[in-house]
């Protein structure tokens, strides 16, 4: 059986969890310690550290982009990428769009402000078992702040990183009208890197305020959850 080595709180583990029920794999989950991981306990898992990690007959694979790839090797029906080599090509993009940029608007609003963060601790718990929930907190706010500031968004004001998520799910909406599926006529990886992405935005308020704008976002999210469940 495929183990998977998850962060319960990252969103990638979202977008390999998906792509595995959407394929009807059978898995089981391992809850990484997050303080275990500089020990070396998951070196042969992964020996960069880097999580999600999975393992598919004996062999670990890191980086949800990678992990999904060697899925579909190793089960391609049904497929996570498009044939045409035009929908191929945008769902690539797509999914690094995700990946690497509505990545960053999450952990902004769902980890480094506050008033959003409480709904994640208990995601953290799991994961750093024995840390006093004030304690984490503080811990979780930093390293996100500090994390975000480097990249950029967290020197941005905060009215100004929720009219960029506002942009974001006005061009998600649009690529959705007219078709079901972000690339392809069939749910791809893009559709899996970009909704794991928004239910992170979900936990900040702003962002459901944002979303509540867009029934056909909803509706897309909706369609996904049916074939391909967190």
């Amino acid at each position: 059986m495929i183990t998977l080595y998850q962060l319960a709180s990252s969103p990638f583990s979202e977008k390999v969890r998906r792509a595995l029920n959407y394929k009807q794999v059978p898995f089981e989950i391992h809850e990484v310690e997050r303080a275990a991981v500089p020990q070396g306990r998951y070196a042969d898992v992964s020996a960069s550290g880097k999580f999600p990690s999975i393992v598919i007959d004996g062999t670990a694979t890191q980086d949800s982009t990678d992990i999904l790839i060697a899925l579909e090797a190793a089960h391609p029906a049904p497929g996570l990428y498009p044939q045409a080599p035009r929908e191929a090509a945008l769902a690539h993009v797509i999914e690094d769009w995700a990946d690497e940029s509505l990545y960053f608007y999450e952990i902004t609003m769902r980890l480094s402000w506050e008033h959003n963060l409480e709904g994640a601790l208990d995601e953290f718990m799991v994961t750093m078992p024995g840390i006093p929930r004030d304690t984490l907190r503080t811990m979780v706010l930093e390293g996100a702040g500090a994390l975000v500031k480097t990249q950029g968004l967290g020197r941005k004001a905060r009215e100004v990183v929720v009219a960029d998520v506002g942009r974001h799910f006005a061009a998600l909406d649009a690529m959705l009208d007219g078709r079901d599926w972000l690339a392809g006529t069939t749910l791809s990886a893009a559709d899996l890197a970009v909704t794991a992405q928004v239910s992170a935005l979900l936990y900040a308020a702003e962002a459901r305020d944002l979303l509540a704008q867009y029934p056909r976002i909803a509706a897309w999210r909706a369609r996904i959850d049916a074939i391909a469940p967190r």
